[in-house]
């Protein structure tokens, strides 16, 4: 077995067993440090994430005081990005003061211009291919369940389908470069 294979495999058989010994210990002491039980399960496995991407170095002599210190380290690190992030407020908080971006007329009219456009262009796909297109997108069946409910083969379903969308395309493409 070449070395640098059973020197991994040692890493991790060491670090199974630091887990075990010590997870509960550590995720106490970041539960209290970060005052919160979610944040100091997260922590805590953040270190033995960090210690499986890159393990120490240097022989570990005292376990439990390696770990409470990386704790510690990560601790700061964590606190230290938590000041340099921006504080999110719930939208919520704001909800009466906005504007509805939805109920704005123009967009409306836009939207309902583009449903329009869009039917219309589904509705001059030819009838097979347009109920292909109906039973995959609108009644999310799949290509074989389309295939055996129009006594069709998946092939011929594939083709529709492709046809439909390249018939689509060029159509709303047309209609982008006139407007």
């Amino acid at each position: 077995m070449p070395s640098s294979l059973a020197s991994s495999l040692n890493n991790q058989i060491c670090l199974t067993q630091l887990y075990r010994d010590h997870f509960d210990e550590l995720r106490q002491y970041l539960s209290r440090r970060l005052d919160c039980p979610e944040a100091g399960r997260d922590a805590a496995q953040d270190v033995f994430l960090r210690l499986l991407v890159k393990p120490p170095e240097e022989a570990i002599y005292n376990p439990r005081a390696f770990l409470l210190h990386a704790g510690k380290n990560l601790v700061i690190d964590l606190l230290r990005a938590s000041r340099t992030r921006p504080i999110l407020v719930p939208i919520d908080d704001f909800q009466d003061s906005l504007p509805d971006p939805i109920a704005d007329p123009a967009r409306i009219a836009a939207a309902r211009q583009q449903l329009f456009a869009l039917a219309n262009d589904i509705q001059s796909l030819p009838a097979k291919c347009r109920q292909v297109f109906f039973l995959h997108r609108f009644d999310a069946l799949t290509q074989n369940q389309i295939a055996e409910q129009l006594a069709i083969s998946a092939k011929t379903v594939e083709k529709h389908l492709a046809n439909a969308m390249l018939h689509l395309r060029r159509l709303r493409a047309g209609q982008l470069v006139c407007n």
